[in-house]
């Protein structure tokens, strides 16, 4: 049994690991292993699993080290020290309007757009 433990974890481990974002944050998917299902199917091509080289300029990023933040903040009542400290901290859930949005832009580009086309390969890094 130990043996087939081992090989369900790599199995698993290998298909998170080609799945959308590669990530372990709770992300759902379906595999088949049905062989009249799955023999007629391709995988798409690896490169198309790349974002695309210009992706980054889709992003803000600000970034802060916390000897800067700690300094900036020091001169703050602990009221404001504890309020920068959570919006920093819950920055990801402030606008809880956006979140998940560009999932269903994406999802709405592969079938009005297809799969391959850049704007849908965009969407998929966002």
């Amino acid at each position: 049994m130990v043996g087939w433990r081992y090989v369900v974890m790599k199995v698993l481990c290998l298909l998170n690991s080609t799945s959308p974002q590669g990530d372990y944050d709770g992300d759902k998917g379906i595999y088949i292993y049905q062989p009249e299902l799955v023999r007629p199917f391709n995988n798409a091509a690896a490169h198309l699993g790349d974002p695309p080289p210009d992706i980054e300029k889709h992003f803000v990023r600000k970034n802060e080290d916390v000897d800067v933040f700690n300094k900036r903040t020091e001169s703050l009542s602990t009221e404001q020290q504890i309020r920068e400290r959570q919006y920093f901290l819950l920055g990801a859930i402030r606008d809880t309007s956006v979140y998940g949005s560009y999932s269903n832009f994406h999802e709405i580009a592969t079938y009005s757009l297809g799969y391959d086309h850049i704007e849908t390969l965009r969407l998929a890094h966002m």
